[in-house]
């Protein structure tokens, strides 16, 4: 089989075309699995990090739960000494607003 034969003048612009296109179409596909490659590591890192918490026993994640539990605490009372001060000035006012001069 000679190969001669299926090489002339008329398929030349359609071989290096379609080279071209290979390559392309490669180039593309490798940049995009590197960067698809990127976030999965970013996501694995990030679950990663989370079962090594979980995982740890109680000793590494009670402090962390002391924390939340803290933090959730003083979110709460934040949010009832303001519905208290939200009814100082009407006749349902408290104590507490005198306290804070209003």
């Amino acid at each position: 089989m000679d190969l001669s034969q299926f090489i002339d003048p008329n398929n030349t612009l359609l071989v290096v075309l379609g080279c071209v296109c290979l390559c392309g179409v490669g180039i593309i596909l490798v940049a995009g699995l590197n960067f698809i490659g990127g976030f999965i590591d970013i996501f694995t890192s990030i679950i990663g990090v989370f079962f090594d918490i979980v995982t740890g026993g109680p000793v590494s994640w009670c402090g962390c739960f002391v924390f939340i539990f803290f933090c959730a605490g003083a979110a709460v009372m934040v949010y009832l000494l303001l519905q208290a001060l939200a009814t100082c000035g009407t006749p349902q006012a408290i104590n507490l607003c005198s306290f804070f001069g209003q």
